[in-house]
């Protein structure tokens, strides 16, 4: 069974609209990815494989998609390999 550890937050207007900001591009990140994913054939492997082959394209993602670059890259694999845990 996985924990999720819970902590209050009392952020000022400025984190509230930095961590919104994270949040919204994290959403359109994953959004991306899912559609990257839907275009892969099931033949090309198993749910994990085509997730990883969506993660690994992150780094080029980065080059165009600059905003990506302000978030850590852990945030951000971790929100695309949601993709197989959400039952795709």
């Amino acid at each position: 069974m996985d924990y999720a550890l819970k902590y209050r937050l009392f952020p000022d207007s400025q984190q509230r609209e930095q961590l919104d900001w994270v949040r919204d591009t994290v959403r359109q990140l994953y959004n991306h990815s899912l559609h990257r994913y839907n275009r892969i054939p099931e033949t090309e492997g198993t749910v994990k494989q085509r997730v990883t082959q969506v993660r690994d394209e992150i780094p080029d993602l980065k080059d165009w998609w600059t905003d990506l670059t302000n978030i850590y890259s852990t945030v951000l694999q971790q929100a695309v390999e949601q993709i197989a845990t959400n039952g795709c």
